[in-house]
């Protein structure tokens, strides 16, 4: 797969706020977000897709357990070490490296 030609993207706080189209500027701005949401609404989300691909979602929770969602038979969990550990996920998703992205979760 290497890197997707994106299409879309969006970001989803679990407290409600979504917005399409993001940047990697709402990534900086939701991290440092995590730790005040309160325990009900306490991750948020980022998914990209392609033309030509299934959608890619990776979810972050205030406990710092990173969610993968490739796809009905692809997921992922894992538990970072701090928040700023999560940019690399992100960047990767957001940036269409998918295969990358695959293996750093695989890894951890």
């Amino acid at each position: 797969m290497g890197v997707i030609k994106m299409e879309g993207s969006y970001i989803e706080y679990a407290a409600g706020y979504d917005k399409e189209n993001i940047a990697l500027s709402d990534l900086e701005r939701a991290l440092p977000d995590l730790p005040q949401m309160d325990d009900e609404h306490d991750a948020f989300s980022i998914g990209v897709h392609g033309s030509n691909t299934d959608e890619f979602v990776l979810e972050l929770h205030k406990g710092l357990t990173l969610f993968g969602n490739f796809g009905e038979e692809e997921n992922y969990i894992i538990k970072l070490h701090n928040l700023d550990s999560a940019k690399i996920y992100f960047i990767l998703l957001l940036e269409g490296r998918i295969d990358e992205l695959k293996k750093e979760l695989k890894n951890n």
